[in-house]
């Protein structure tokens, strides 16, 4: 231990600047001083209770404590695993500190950088919440959904890693999910509307990520055929009879409407169909209402009508109860889709909608601001950010800004020749290229008026995007 607690002294100095000033001097010998108390405590409880008593946990949170304030992260690392196995050994697999000491080893990884230590610990803990909680519990259900999000989030960030990898990772987690929920709530509970739209989304997510005009798009191809092969990327068309794939089975070529992988977009519809279906058994108009709505959206993202959708989710919010002219206000303004939360209940849906506008600058008095996009990835500017549930897991980037003006057709595409620039931050004529080649690609739901889809003009978003710094 004390090679250990000197090894900490001599990197504290170096974060110092080595010791060159008088009051850098003080405070390393204030440090050393610190150092060798806690040393000289863990030496003799050592001596008198073994190297593997709880009661040096005490001197080591001290370190950690002193190491987290100095920044010195690759040193506190070591005490954390050291504390963590300490923990592990005298308060056995199903103790809560457990789970609090993971996600501070979690906070250092972070701090450091180190992505993939965030996913083994994060596999760590849902390990210990199944141990402590149980399979159905909500912490379990949690720690997956971590697990997934954490995948999603590397997908921008590792460089290191093949991103199309990270979100298969993400997409099985959340077949888990869906798994666990059934198991757990049975098969026509309303307690699945949130993990149906969840695995909904997600394949979403994954269609859009096969359709970007990118490399991020062969990357995700590529991992798709490795765990499911090519039969779910054909593409059949009603027109011709042709299915539409590259000749060498590696190229992925598009036709008219058609998206590469769509199949899996159905998949993510026929989820919101049964969620429709358990809120029709249980007679709950306005749950089958808001499911309506979801479905209608993901008709828009396959390139289909969805008036019949909108017009019966309208119906249905009305014999809810829900006054016409807060549907019309809510419906009116157009939103960027898939939305990343399923809302089984009207007002929910207003005020995460209110949340959205209320954050904004204006630009223009004349414009109809429609909320925020932040895109997922450079590779991916029209696919909008996973965001984690849990601040922990939230890795902020620089990001490009600009406010964009348009207008959307009546199946929620932007028009590629009405865009214009408002505002750009910073005011760079590629950040203008960016976004407005972006914009083209995001999918809104329209406007929508006594149920019926209606092209509008005079839109305003905010719009952001990252670069990464090679």
């Amino acid at each position: 231990m004390r090679y250990v607690i000197y090894s900490l002294f001599a990197s504290l100095l170096l974060l110092s600047g080595g010791a060159q000033s008088q009051q850098s001097i003080t405070l390393s010998n204030e440090l050393l001083q610190e150092l060798q108390k806690y040393e000289l405590q863990i030496e003799e409880l050592e001596s008198q209770f073994g190297p593997l008593s709880e009661t040096i946990l005490e001197p080591l949170s001290s370190i950690s404590a002193l190491l987290e304030a100095q920044g010195n992260f690759e040193a506190l690392v070591e005490i954390q695993g050291r504390q963590f196995a300490l923990m592990r050994i005298n308060l056995g697999l199903e103790h809560p500190d457990l789970v609090r000491m993971v996600r501070a080893m979690i906070a250092t990884d972070k701090r450091l950088g180190d992505w993939q230590a965030i996913a083994d610990h994060l596999d760590l803990l849902r390990t210990l919440q199944a141990a402590i909680h149980g399979v159905h519990s909500d912490e379990l259900f949690k720690a997956v959904e971590d697990q997934a999000q954490w995948y999603l989030t590397r997908v921008a960030i590792d460089g290191s890693t093949r991103p199309g990898r990270n979100f298969m990772r993400a997409r099985a987690l959340y077949k888990d999910l869906e798994d666990l929920a059934e198991d757990r709530f049975g098969e026509n509970s309303s307690e699945l509307y949130p993990w149906y739209y969840k695995r909904a989304n997600n394949l979403a997510q994954l269609v859009a990520l096969l359709n970007a005009d990118t490399g991020l798009a062969g990357n995700t191809f590529d991992e798709v055929v490795r765990v499911d092969g090519f039969i779910r990327l054909e593409q059949y068309s009603p027109y011709n009879n042709a299915f539409w794939l590259g000749s060498s089975r590696r190229i992925a070529l598009v036709n008219g409407d058609l998206l590469l992988g769509e199949a899996y977009l159905r998949d993510g519809l026929s989820r919101i169909g049964k969620m429709r279906d358990i809120a029709e058994e249980r007679d709950d108009k306005e749950a089958e209402a808001m499911a309506n709505l979801y479905y209608g959206d993901f008709r828009i993202l396959l390139n289909q009508g969805a008036s019949r959708s909108y017009r019966r989710m309208h119906e249905q919010l009305l014999e809810a109860g829900i006054e016409s002219q807060r549907i019309e206000t809510l419906f009116n303004r157009p939103t960027v889709i898939p939305l990343p939360i399923f809302f089984d209940r009207f007002a929910d849906l207003e005020a995460y909608q209110a949340v959205n506008i209320a954050k904004r600058d204006y630009i223009s008095e004349d414009l109809l601001y429609v909320g925020e996009f932040t895109a997922w990835d450079e590779d991916a500017k029209s696919i909008i950010k996973p965001l984690s549930t849990d601040p922990l897991l939230r890795v902020e980037l620089p990001y490009y800004q600009a406010d964009l003006s348009f207008r959307i057709s009546t199946r929620g595409k932007p028009s590629s020749i009405d865009i214009d620039v408002l505002s750009m931050n910073p005011d760079e004529r590629l950040v203008e290229r960016r976004a407005t080649r972006a914009l083209r690609d995001i999918r809104f739901r329209p406007s929508i008026v006594e149920g019926k889809p209606k092209r509008i003009r005079d839109l305003q978003l905010r719009y952001y995007y990252f670069e990464r710094d090679d």
